[in-house]
């Protein structure tokens, strides 16, 4: 049945109060406002303006790695912040450099206003952890979680051909969005079955499983970003080339 009031119809604006959240990226907009990208616990991604905020004292609370308690209203994808009242984390300057890179990879892979309970708690931990140093290893493990949680990788640690376990004795060769696959150890970037092993149960000792699992892990996530560029991960990965 038609409305016959049709003018009267309006639709409701949507207002949320004490979010937690990160913020992962922010940008000017307009002359005194900032676009703020949010990560947060229960909505996911989220893109607000605060208006005003570039006039405000209080600029500590649009800094990235602090936790922050928000409210939104707006109906729209992009919101209007309301309130914001962050604590500061105790992270190591030294570990900025990693941690704007995982903030870029989450805002690029992670669609807007679609919670993800296990990527969040993830990226809690590793803020949570970051007064000591991040390293490769520890990146290459939240990248690893964060692939799986998204659906983007496959059971890696099975082969794809068979669906058995990987084995010491063979060698393997990694195929994007099917795993590793068996080949003759002459075969082009075949790894070790033990390398494969190693990396599943966590085990970072040998240089060789670093390198794997650096390898999948980039070129998995390349093809997922479709094209996107992190100028985050060029920038630290000539740092870590000068050290």
């Amino acid at each position: 049945m038609n409305n016959p009031w049709p003018h009267l119809v309006t639709l409701m604006e949507t207002r949320v109060t004490d979010q937690i959240s990160f913020l992962l990226r922010r940008r000017d907009w307009q002359n005194t406002s900032l676009m703020l990208d949010f990560f947060t616990r229960d909505y996911g991604c989220i893109r607000a303006i605060a208006k005003g905020a570039r006039r405000n004292p209080a600029k500590a609370s649009y800094q990235p790695f602090v936790m922050s308690s928000i409210n939104w209203s707006g109906k729209h994808e992009l919101k209007t912040l309301t309130s914001i009242e962050s604590q500061a984390l105790p992270v190591d300057e030294g570990n900025y450099l990693p941690l704007l890179y995982v903030n870029e990879l989450i805002s690029a892979l992670l669609p807007q206003g679609e919670p993800n309970p296990g990527v969040f708690a993830g990226y809690l931990a590793l803020l949570q952890r970051s007064v000591e140093v991040i390293d490769e290893i520890i990146l290459r493990k939240f990248e690893l979680e964060l692939m799986q949680l998204l659906g983007y990788f496959p059971d890696v640690f099975l082969d794809a051909d068979t669906g058995e376990a990987i084995r010491n004795d063979r060698h393997y060769q990694f195929v994007i969005n099917r795993g590793f696959v068996a080949c003759s150890d002459s075969a082009r970037d075949s790894v070790s079955g033990q390398a494969v092993i190693d990396w599943s149960e966590g085990n970072y000792r040998q240089e060789s499983v670093l390198r794997l699992a650096k390898s999948v892990l980039r070129s998995t996530i390349d093809f997922n970003l479709h094209g996107k560029a992190l100028k985050s991960r060029d920038v630290y990965l000539e740092m870590t080339r000068r050290k």
